[in-house]
């Protein structure tokens, strides 16, 4: 999920003249400290998210409640300010700020654009209302405030930055379900998506979701947000809708929603027994970073898929011994031809196609969250308080010639990915 474009815009958007409340320049930033040849990796902390040095436990970027952008060279954060709230746009690379500024209300930052020029706001909290403010802002301020009806919730922007896609929460003020929608940004209207025939669907053929969206992960290749899903059990999708049945089929535990950004339209791949049958914590979902595998697991029922993320379809299903229900995290070497899973206490290394796990290691506390280095030659495994690092080899083996080294991070409560080119 990582390009190699020019970071960030912010700095340097054109004002399109809609704002309300302008950013400042840019604040100068001090030279970042001399690194010590770790990754930086973004974590989940008590305050929010964060990017941190491996090598030397220092937080690069502080942690504050936030979103990436989807290469994840980006995190805009929020914090309270007088009068309303300041927004902060920073380069996770050095933690330098790129764009800073003040927007009237309480906001909270939900989705970054695919190039980074964007950021969509609501204010704070999912239940219990019947409209939402969407404010849509960029390096000169407030760009678009728009006041919806609906319980909205902004999940991504198309890559133009001309549709932004929401999650609308139903019904509103006591949800139990949730479509997702498109906001015409320049127009302030909200409508249906598109099918995969780039159809708009039409009134009562919105699939409306139930239970949990586990895990998300951007394909850039794809140019499409894929979202697992758990515990469907009256779910229907919108082509089944369309077609007036699901006649022959069992009721759907977990899917994957793939929502393409450069052409607006959904399709949901659907996945067999036993995917959603385990508690929704036990499953993940990982990419190669090549794009060219997409994996569901379901750990606790020792089930894993490989999905073509292109054709949109279940290859194949591989088994392996099951694991603890609670904490799955998985990722793909960078060849795409090992998979590591994390669970409970336990990692295991497996083929992808299948087959005996070539390793596994305990560790002392529970498995918060795995990332891979952009070289696949360093396993990151977050711990209470800290992240232990294990040398891969090509041999069949998950630690290699250097014992795992320990990083302090005080009060991590998960280990997203690595950030950044390899160093």
């Amino acid at each position: 999920m990582t390009t190699r474009r020019d970071l960030l815009r912010l700095a340097g958007t054109t004002a399109l003249g809609i704002g309300v409340a302008a950013c400042s320049t840019p604040e100068a930033a001090p030279p970042p400290e001399p690194l010590a040849g770790g990754d930086l990796l973004a974590v989940e902390l008590a305050d929010g998210l964060a990017v941190v040095d491996t090598a030397t436990g220092r937080t690069v970027v502080p942690p504050r409640a936030g979103v990436m952008s989807p290469d994840w060279t980006i995190l805009v954060q929020a914090q309270e300010a007088a009068g309303g709230t300041r927004v902060t746009a920073r380069n996770v690379l050095d933690g330098t700020v790129m764009s800073t500024g003040i927007l009237r209300d309480q906001l909270q930052p939900r989705a970054v654009s695919p190039d980074g020029r964007l950021v969509a706001l609501t204010q704070p909290g999912d239940t219990g209302r019947t409209r939402t403010t969407v404010v849509v802002a960029d390096s000169s301020g407030e760009r678009r405030r728009l006041d919806l009806a609906g319980n909205l919730v902004p999940e991504a922007f198309s890559l133009d930055g001309r549709l932004l896609f929401v999650l609308d929460y139903l019904p509103p003020t006591a949800p139990d379900r949730y479509r997702v929608r498109v906001i015409d940004v320049a127009a302030g209207k909200v409508q249906p998506l598109s099918t995969r025939l780039k159809t708009a669907v039409p009134p009562g053929a919105e699939e409306e979701m139930r239970g949990e969206g586990r895990q998300a992960v951007y394909g850039q290749v794809q140019q499409t947000l894929f979202t697992l899903y758990t515990h469907q059990p009256d779910h229907v999708h919108t082509r089944d809708l369309l077609a007036g049945a699901r006649a022959g089929k069992p009721g759907v535990h977990a899917f994957v929603h793939s929502l393409n950004l450069a052409q607006g339209w959904a399709f949901c791949i659907d996945l067999p027994a036993p995917f959603g049958e385990h508690p929704a914590a036990g499953h993940a979902i990982a990419l190669s970073r090549s794009g060219s595998r997409l994996v569901v697991v379901d750990a606790p029922g020792g089930a894993a898929a490989l999905i073509d993320p292109v054709n949109l379809t279940v290859d194949s299903v591989s088994r392996f011994a099951p694991l603890p229900e609670s904490g799955a995290a998985a990722v793909l070497t960078p060849d795409a031809g090992r998979l590591l899973i994390g669970a409970g206490r336990e990692v295991v290394m497996l083929p992808v196609q299948g087959g005996e796990p070539i390793a596994r290691s305990t560790y002392d506390t529970p498995v918060r969250g795995l990332a891979l280095s952009n070289d696949g030659t360093r396993l990151y495994v977050g711990q209470a308080d800290g992240v232990v690092r294990q040398k891969l080899t090509d041999r069949p083996e998950l630690t290699g010639d250097l014992a795992p080294t320990r990083t302090v991070v005080g009060g991590l409560r998960l280990v997203r990915r690595v950030v950044g080119p390899g160093r």
